[in-house]
């Protein structure tokens, strides 16, 4: 009898151990990897060429589409390019 309760108490145990660590798996970057994925993809700016990742990318919405650049100073030379 005594054991049967011990071996109840362990499983017990064991289980919300188990929870708390698939409950962290869940709450942690490594759950929603889909999202962290997208802002470090890396992407080329067109005029100079240069990748940086999306996350630290300048973006500008011209013409209905959206462009990624490594700074300002290189979407203003872009947009000056499609306006002349």
């Amino acid at each position: 009898m005594y054991r049967f309760l011990l071996i109840l108490g362990l499983l017990v145990i064991l289980y919300f151990l188990l929870r708390r660590a698939f409950r962290g798996f869940k709450n942690s970057n490594w759950g929603d990897r889909g999202a962290s994925v997208d802002q470090d993809q890396m992407v080329q700016d067109p005029v100079c060429q240069t990748f940086v990742p999306r996350r630290i990318a300048v973006t500008e919405k011209i013409g209905g589409q959206t462009y990624c650049f490594c700074s300002r100073q290189c979407a203003a030379k872009f947009q000056s390019q499609q306006a002349g």
